[in-house]
């Protein structure tokens, strides 16, 4: 039977093992200990990272938490990038307190990334949004779409005022 080495008509000694081989196996050895370690690194199926691991089942009913949600896509034009940044300026300037206890989250979404999808459905998303949503006890009780922050791209001052004003509106108590 032939050899590869005789079929593609090359008879004669092996070649010399040249440098780049050796590099190739020491680049394909890291790869594979890099894959290694994060796969180590990585959560069981199923198992949330500590961050977004929910709360006991006895402490569910008492959280109340606001979530502001600034909703992209990888397409992004200059008004996309600066209703994001706004709205960031505009929400950390007015409710520091609030987002260092948790009760007001920051939450920036690319629809694009996979498991992101059903947002469209669940907020009627249409366009590049913010999105306010107020939760109980785990559980979606109201949001509200901030359209006019496209609106408002032209006033810096009325934008900050208008994201503030309606944040605030979910994080104050109905009398």
């Amino acid at each position: 039977m032939n050899s590869p080495r005789t079929l593609l008509g090359w008879s004669g000694p092996r070649p010399a093992s040249d440098g780049r081989s050796v590099v190739h196996r020491v680049l394909a050895g890291l790869v594979l200990v890099a894959a290694a370690l994060a796969l180590a690194a990585a959560p069981a199926l199923g198992e949330l990272p500590a961050e977004e691991a929910a709360p006991p089942a006895d402490s569910l009913a008492a959280t109340h938490t606001i979530t502001a949600y600034y909703f992209y896509t990888n397409m992004r034009c200059n008004s996309c990038r600066r209703i994001e940044a706004w709205s960031q300026a505009a929400i950390e300037g007015a409710f520091g307190a609030e987002l260092a206890s948790g009760r007001l989250v920051w939450r920036p979404v690319n629809l694009d990334d996979k498991g992101n999808q059903h947002f469209v459905d669940d907020y009627e998303l249409y366009t590049k949004s913010l999105i306010v949503v107020e939760e109980i006890g785990g559980k979606q009780v109201r949001w509200k779409n901030l359209t006019k922050v496209w609106e408002l791209l032209s006033n810096m001052t009325a934008f900050h005022t208008y994201v503030q004003k309606e944040v605030r509106a979910y994080l104050d108590p109905v009398p």
